[in-house]
């Protein structure tokens, strides 16, 4: 993946100066921004928050499409297959970074059919657990699992998501024995939490804030390396024992392969652009999400590592597709 991912963006580099019209002259009909995840997921709220920005911009009309199914690798390979220069992929690390090690045959290889135009936000996955499990630190959660082994359980946003990843992770380094409930995206996940029918959930903060706020759950442990600004109140799993643990979600604008690069660079500027606005970082703030941006080459180099790193947790967890 890494040979091919650096042919894709040296190529696209080289061909920069080759399109001058297709900036130009771009876009010239509806925007199609794929949302592999259902409608209300923090996936879908950023797409919709950039997508609004780009219609100001350009005066043409963006349409939010929700793909989701698969672990996200249906819309993916939705837009690996469009040729109308207008279709992107608004992702994130499941279709991009995990899939490719866990499902043995994809309809698209993200190195080879889609092109990095921009890292548009972080957001942390936060672990929740059920108001009622009288818990209340990451400790508390793992004396509770060991005293009760394969009595508690978690839902994830999808199998071999970053939701599930992430609390593998734990469960390696604690030693826990705790039962996986897979669900269909971020929703049904959370509406699980707060029906009382699952304990605990890793998942992104903009997921779970109303329930905090709600009181229906409790948010015990953050799993980026360090606290979010979205929410400096919760430590993070690394502080509470548990060096080095990293599970960052992140979400990220790509296009077809064929688009032209011109396209993509005029892209990445605009959403470069929208990201710096003071009215969208406090949006994308407030749902839990922090502001990215950067260059392709950049969110192209983030994919390369981490397709490696969790294709590495896969192996040793031996987690299979559903």
């Amino acid at each position: 993946m890494r040979k091919l991912l650096s042919l894709t963006l040296a190529l696209a580099c080289a061909a920069l100066l080759s399109f001058p019209a297709a900036a130009q002259s771009w876009p010239s009909t509806t925007l199609r921004l794929v949302v592999p995840t259902p409608p209300g997921s923090s996936v879908d709220l950023v797409a919709r928050v950039i997508g609004e920005k780009l219609k100001d911009r350009y005066g043409q009309t963006v349409i939010v499409e929700n793909r989701p199914g698969a672990g996200g690798t249906i819309g993916a390979g939705l837009v690996a297959k469009a040729t109308d220069g207008h279709t992107f992929f608004a992702g994130f690390n499941g279709p991009l970074t995990v899939a490719p090690a866990l499902y043995p045959k994809l309809p698209y290889d993200p190195a080879r059919d889609l092109a990095p135009v921009i890292l548009t936000v972080t957001q942390p996955n936060v672990l929740a657990v059920r108001a009622d499990l009288k818990v209340d630190s990451l400790k508390d959660f793992i004396a509770l699992a060991k005293a009760r082994p394969g009595k508690l359980n978690y839902a994830s946003v999808g199998n071999g998501s970053l939701s599930h990843l992430s609390m593998e992770l734990l469960k390696t380094g604690a030693g826990l024995f705790i039962v996986h409930i897979p669900f269909n995206g971020g929703p049904p996940a959370v509406q699980a939490m707060a029906s009382g029918d699952v304990d605990a959930l890793f998942t992104a903060l903009s997921n779970l804030q109303p329930l905090a706020r709600a009181g229906k759950v409790r948010l015990i442990a953050l799993s980026n390396a360090k606290r979010s600004a979205a929410a400096p109140e919760i430590p993070t799993v690394a502080e509470q024992g548990f060096a080095g643990f990293d599970a960052t979600t992140w979400n990220g604008i790509l296009a077809p392969a064929a688009t032209p690069p011109a396209v993509i660079a005029e892209l990445n500027r605009a959403i470069n652009q929208i990201l710096a606005l003071p009215e969208v970082q406090s949006r994308l703030l407030a749902s839990g999400a922090e502001p990215a941006g950067g260059t392709p080459e950049q969110f192209g180099a983030l994919m390369m590592a981490e397709s490696e790193r969790w294709a590495g947790v896969i192996r040793r967890s031996g987690i299979k597709p559903d």
